[in-house]
């Protein structure tokens, strides 16, 4: 009777070893992005308003005042929509993505002072947004599906425990050949990114500060992009945030980016 229980127990044991024992770096690295995801879904609608600074690599500081909504569209494009409010010179400036959960997004930039509407092509999304270190690419939504991953390890960061990561863009037209990830191991919270360009060099790092919760949605409260060749950097400083505040599909048409906010 021992025998017929001690066989079955052993075999159980193998099945579970062998189980742990299959989880890969690639399967691990894409449960972390995965649970990371879901700290920022599940919002419906949101608006938020911004204040962007552009630094330059002598120290001075270019301002604007911007605001973005944005529809969340679960299994589909998620739509955002962000416009320019000040200064006067780039005020009614507007972008519009509709975000393709695994390929390119499209977007579209309103220009007011020549009151037309620009396709931005996919392969210009690694050009700066707005004079800014910010490119197109990097102000979409990561969508899960665009990059394979990998853990790389598991380090501290300022005194947190995080996750590291690699991703792996598999869409056309990136800018990036890898992107390195730091995430919280107690809240699955992005603390730092570096993007590795074409030529497979470091071109920038990328911080997040100041988590905030809103019922079960996280939201960082200011980020930084600095360029490690120009010594340029851009900060993004985040106010008035409203989660679910009942924006529809009709918010978000090239008609809608033509009108301010």
């Amino acid at each position: 009777m021992k025998i017929k229980i001690a066989i079955p127990f052993f075999i159980l044991s193998c099945v579970a070893l062998s189980s742990l024992q299959a989880a890969t770096p690639e399967d691990e690295g894409r449960k972390i992005a995965e649970a990371a995801d879901a700290t920022q879904r599940g919002f419906k609608s949101e608006s938020v308003g911004l204040k962007m600074l552009m630094i330059s690599a002598a120290g001075d500081t270019v301002t604007r005042q911007m605001k973005t909504i944005t529809l969340e569209r679960p299994k589909q494009d998620d739509f955002s929509l962000t416009q320019f409010l000040e200064p006067a010179d780039v005020r009614g400036t507007g972008l519009l993505t509709y975000q393709n959960p695994k390929g390119d997004d499209q977007q579209w930039l309103y220009l007011p002072e020549l009151r037309r509407v620009k396709v931005i092509a996919s392969k210009n999304k690694s050009g700066a947004f707005m004079g800014s270190e910010f490119t197109y690419e990097d102000i979409t939504a990561n969508a899960l599906d665009k990059f394979s991953y990998k853990k790389i390890g598991e380090e501290s960061l300022n005194g947190v425990e995080c996750y590291v990561l690699e991703k792996y863009p598999i869409y056309k037209n990136s800018g990036y050949t890898k992107i390195k990830q730091w995430i919280t191991k107690k809240d699955h919270l992005l603390s730092r990114v570096e993007f590795t360009d074409r030529k497979n060099s470091i071109l920038k790092v990328q911080t997040f500060q100041t988590w905030k919760q809103y019922g079960n949605i996280w939201r960082v409260s200011q980020i930084e992009m600095n360029n490690l060749q120009t010594h340029k950097k851009s900060i993004l400083l985040f106010s008035d945030r409203k989660i679910d505040v009942g924006l529809n599909e009709s918010n978000f048409t090239q008609q809608s980016l033509q009108r301010l906010l």
